[in-house]
């Protein structure tokens, strides 16, 4: 039943708080309007995100629909599969919701207990099955330098995960400040491991997360134009042995 489903998430990685540009939480907004959800992964610094970087954190996943999870750099990587679950079965519970209240006028809250388990079994199969696009958004400003490594493992224990699912997967990987003094860049891959593209990357500059965020929107925008040959589906030889695909996005 999710053959029709398409879900889009931004996944935002950060140390601290936007100083350049748009503002996140308003993008974050656009963002949901359009069909996005964005979730938010704030990494500790010596123990401490800072007050101000956590709120700005919290307030564009709640701003975007998503979540946000404020975690130390060791638990970076299952937060970051947990994180991208969690918001595909938030997202297909309100797809569930939307039908059942044009067909019922009521949503899975009000039915019977078994059925209620029967529907949340559903979604959770869903996210199994249903297309996923995902673009993450890495802060690289100079903040970053030390917890490179940490993101580059996270990264590439994500890739394994997406490739597990029987569902189609498209990733595209936006990285904030550019290495050219521009506010982000999407970052473009082919014959290696998005992980070891990001890995490569030297923390540097400012902190443009706005602007980021922007091109992460337009980016999975892009990909729902292209052509499906970018796509990435898992088959039972990727499993077994780990093998990797990667297109140019």
């Amino acid at each position: 039943m999710w053959t029709d489903v398409t879900l889009k998430q931004i996944l935002l990685i950060t140390d601290g708080c936007s100083n350049v540009g748009t503002d996140p939480v308003y993008v974050a907004q656009t963002a949901r309007e359009q069909g996005v959800t964005v979730s938010v992964i704030g990494i500790l610094d010596d123990g401490a995100l800072g007050e101000q970087g956590q709120r700005e954190a919290e307030n564009i996943a709640q701003a975007g629909g998503g979540m946000c999870r404020i975690v130390r750099t060791i638990d970076l990587s299952h937060t970051m599969q947990m994180v991208t679950q969690r918001t595909m079965q938030l997202t297909l519970q309100q797809v569930v919701n939307k039908e059942l209240r044009q067909i019922m006028g009521e949503d899975s809250d009000a039915l019977p207990p078994d059925v209620r388990t029967k529907v949340a079994r559903m979604v959770e199969s869903g996210t199994e099955e249903v297309d996923l696009q995902v673009a993450l958004v890495v802060d690289v400003s100079a903040s970053m330098t030390s917890k490179m490594p940490s993101v580059r493992e996270a990264i590439r224990d994500l890739e394994f995960g997406l490739l597990a699912r029987g569902g189609t997967h498209r990733l595209v990987v936006v990285t904030y400040p550019g290495p050219s003094g521009e506010d982000a860049q999407v970052l473009r891959f082919e014959g290696t491991s998005v992980a070891d593209a990001v890995g490569a990357l030297r923390a540097a500059g400012n902190t443009p997360t706005g602007p980021a965020l922007f091109l992460a929107v337009r980016a999975l925008r892009d990909l729902g134009e292209s052509p499906a040959t970018s796509s990435v589906r898992a088959n039972p030889e990727d499993r077994e042995e780990g093998r990797m695909r990667h297109y140019v996005v």
